[in-house]
């Protein structure tokens, strides 16, 4: 499995597990001139930007590393074009939370 099949792998279980939370996918990989963003989902008042990094193993280190600062940084401006696109800036009712979802697939072949 190539690292794109992978982080399609690992969108679609983190996804699948938001859901199972009670939260409601918006978007699947928001694209915009500042970004991406792999995960949009909101329940209730809450609104949550989401990377998801997923990994076959830890050998470079936890998934969670990966998000650098500039990384940040371009996720936050993605969303305030998705905001800004859907005129939700106004909205004070809504917590705006950014997240970072985890994903390990290890499948061990021949183990015994």
């Amino acid at each position: 499995m190539n690292s794109i099949e992978v982080g399609k792998q690992g969108e679609s279980m983190a996804a699948m597990l938001l859901q199972q939370k009670g939260y409601q996918i918006l978007q699947r990989n928001y694209r915009c001139r500042a970004g991406e963003i792999d995960l949009i989902a909101a329940k209730g008042s809450q609104l949550r930007f989401i990377e998801v990094k997923t990994r076959q193993s830890d050998r470079y280190g936890r998934p969670c590393e990966a998000v650098t600062a500039q990384k940040q940084r371009r996720i936050r401006q993605a969303a305030g074009c998705y905001l800004q696109e859907r005129k939700r800036h106004n909205c004070l009712q809504t917590c705006i939370h950014f997240d970072v979802m985890e994903i390990m697939i290890n499948h061990m072949q021949d183990v015994f």
